[in-house]
């Protein structure tokens, strides 16, 4: 019996770890889900402020290398769904977020109060 509940205990933290792994971007909120939230792309990201689930004063911090394979657009608040005060992206350490192909990276499609931080800080 100890043996089963060794092994469980093993295979569960394998599983959080690998989930952790693919998490390249973590979102907080004052409002909303306030998370931490975890996305593998800035996209996916944005596409959460922009559906509404994080509200208010929202941070997106980079916690990993990140290729993007379409925009990451944030749309302003109030368009649709998005309710958010400010929007402050950066980075928790040495990461980058690079494009696939020719495209635009990050549009900020009418959005205001964004603020990227690339200097390590969040």
């Amino acid at each position: 019996m100890r043996k089963f509940y060794s092994r469980t205990l093993s295979l569960a933290i394998a599983i959080l770890c690998s989930a952790m792994a693919f998490a390249q971007v973590s979102v907080t909120a004052s409002a909303g889900t306030p998370g931490p939230t975890s996305y593998t792309t800035l996209k996916s990201a944005f596409d959460a402020v922009n559906a509404g689930t994080h509200q208010g004063t929202v941070t997106i911090s980079i916690t990993g290398n990140t290729t993007e394979t379409a925009s990451a657009i944030l749309n302003a608040s109030g368009l649709g769904a998005a309710n958010y005060a400010a929007v402050n992206i950066g980075t928790s350490g040495s990461f980058t977020v690079s494009a696939s192909g020719a495209f635009a990276l990050i549009d900020l499609n009418g959005a205001d109060n964004v603020t990227i931080n690339g200097n390590n800080t969040l």
